[in-house]
């Protein structure tokens, strides 16, 4: 009893990230995910007898989210906030798993292709990405128009999709 016990607390801890991935793509909301998660993990406990050791937790776990997902959009619905209706929730719900499976190895590839931009393309990446602040100030800063760049924003994330894809590809040979 205590080993499956232990064994459930470390399928739903490894779960975490995962299941917060697929339910923020199934509602579109990073707020409302991780809400749904939190209400998805206090199912998970109380339903913890039913999960059977050396079966897909994470099947099981994402079924759960699944459900949650479509109750919070029936209610969002109502209240008449939410952009997705249950059939498209449920195409996502099909392809999720496969592609968050991929992301460990996608993190580990977009981090050597980061690794390879010019300084001068870093430091717009990490601007635009993880900076508060707009293009704008970048800009005035660079010397460099807003358009051109939105342009070198472009022409960079259709390289680093590139040098993804070739290192996927290297790492499934």
């Amino acid at each position: 009893m205590e080993d499956s016990l232990d064994e459930f607390v470390q399928e739903l801890t490894n779960s975490q990230s995962d299941l917060f991935f697929f339910i923020r793509a199934l509602c579109g909301d990073p707020h409302a995910a991780a809400d749904i998660r939190q209400a998805v993990n206090v199912i998970l406990w109380r339903k913890r007898a039913k999960y059977r050791p050396g079966s897909s937790f994470k099947s099981w776990a994402f079924r759960i989210a699944q459900l949650e997902v479509k109750a919070y959009m029936r209610k969002s619905r109502r209240q008449k906030s939410t952009a997705f209706d249950e059939e498209f929730i449920e195409c996502l719900a099909s392809e999720m798993p496969e592609v968050i499976d991929e992301l460990p190895e996608r993190r580990v590839a977009l981090t050597r292709c980061l690794g390879n931009l010019t300084e001068k393309d870093d430091e717009l990446i990490k601007h635009h990405y993880w900076s508060s602040s707009s293009l704008d100030v970048l800009a005035r800063a660079t010397n460099r128009s807003v358009g051109t760049l939105k342009a070198r924003l472009f022409q960079l994330r259709a390289s680093l999709r590139r040098c993804i894809q070739k290192q996927l590809r290297h790492s499934e040979a």
